[in-house]
């Protein structure tokens, strides 16, 4: 099991970036995302596992032992995308010479089955590759260390849908197979929904809430209301969140199935609604 608990932590990345009393407790297995308004948060998360800031005040500890272990045992523990390096001709070598020499690692076999559902071919150049297979390649190799923290920055980003989703998936089973943690963040609070068993919502330095979700939860969505009759506490009783009000519009954060709020936007003095997936701001607003 990984456990890496925050209290009252305030740390100062090497980037400048910042925590500032923050309380926060990752165990496996997980996939944790990081929403905030700006990198930030996610910067210095990734920059506190991965041993490059200090302290300022409160602690951390991992596995029941201070962020020195964490920092003298970095290569047994973590797996970053951001320092991860594609070496040889091919696929299939580049495979080899990441895992080379790395206890517990998974073999060239079973990493290569993992890349059959993206399409890559163990003996394609690695100069064939474009940027998003570069991307999935390099996941893989991640996945294939087997190492108990994987931080992937905003990694999944870069992939089209049907990657993503597929990446998405072999991350989840990842985490649960392995009993590791994985930490991301998106752009795309449907991203951060579909994959994530938890989400931290940060308001620059500043941990302002944390939600678990369900299986089934769906995606988030913004709705507008133009016209008026909206019953509001109704439709706060079924999962909306208000983001603004005027006499004559009225915009909410969703959470839930839609199709049970629907009824609730056939009122004769509405004119107009309009649906769109929620944005990292909106949620931020809301949580």
């Amino acid at each position: 099991m990984s456990r890496i608990s925050l209290s009252n932590l305030t740390f100062e990345a090497k980037s400048g970036d910042q925590l500032e009393d923050v309380s926060m407790e990752l165990v496996s297995p997980q996939m944790v995302a990081i929403c905030s308004n700006d990198d930030g948060a996610t910067s210095s998360l990734e920059q506190l596992v991965t041993g490059a800031g200090k302290v300022l005040d409160g602690k951390v500890s991992v596995d029941g032992r201070d962020l020195k272990y964490l920092r003298r045992h970095h290569d047994e523990l973590i797996a970053n995308l951001a320092k991860t390096d594609l070496r040889g001709r091919t696929v299939e070598k580049a495979i080899k010479k990441a895992c080379r020499h790395q206890d517990g690692a998974l073999s060239v076999d079973a990493t290569l089955k993992m890349l059959q559902p993206l399409g890559l071919q163990p003996d394609t150049k690695l100069a064939a590759l474009n940027d998003r297979q570069q991307q999935e390649l390099k996941i893989i190799i991640l996945l294939a260390l087997r190492r108990p923290v994987v931080v992937l920055g905003r990694g999944i980003d870069q992939l089209e849908e049907q990657a993503r989703l597929t990446m998405g998936q072999l991350l989840k089973d990842y985490a649960q197979k392995t009993n590791s943690l994985v930490l991301f963040t998106s752009e795309n609070v449907s991203t951060m929904m579909r994959f994530a068993d938890v989400i931290y919502y940060f308001n620059g330095s500043h941990l302002t809430s944390v939600r678990a979700l369900r299986l089934g939860d769906g995606v988030d969505c913004t709705v507008t209301v133009t016209g008026t009759g909206l019953p509001v506490e109704m439709a706060v009783r079924m999962g909306a969140h208000m983001l603004e009000e005027a006499p004559n519009e009225t915009r909410f954060l969703y959470t839930g199935n839609i199709q049970a709020l629907l009824p609730l936007l056939e009122q004769s003095t509405i004119t107009d609604v309009r649906i769109e997936d929620a944005s990292v701001e909106d949620e931020l607003m809301a949580y």
